[in-house]
C-alpha cells in the first residue's frame, strides 16, 4: 500500500529540526520510506501529522533531560 502524497503549498514556511533514533528505528522508518517510494523525511512528517490527528494520542513516558 503506498502513502498518499503531501498536498501542502510549495511556499508554506517550514521548520527544521534534528532527532535522534537508534539503528532500529532508523532502519525501520527507512525501510517504510523504501517502499512507499517516498523520503525519510516524508515518513516523519506523516508520522507526526498523524499523531497530531490523534484525538488521544497514547505517549510513552521518556527520559527527561536536565
Amino acid at each position: 500500500m503506498s502513502l498518499p502524497r503531501p498536498t501542502e503549498p510549495a511556499d508554506k514556511a517550514a521548520h527544521r529540526l534534528s532527532v535522534s533514533l537508534s539503528d532500529d528505528q532508523y532502519a525501520r522508518v527507512a525501510e517504510l520510506a523504501r517502499r512507499n517510494r517516498v523520503s525519510i523525511a516524508w515518513v516523519v512528517r506523516e508520522a507526526v501529522e498523524r499523531m497530531l490527528d490523534d484525538k488521544q494520542p497514547q505517549l510513552r513516558q521518556g527520559k527527561r533531560r536536565p
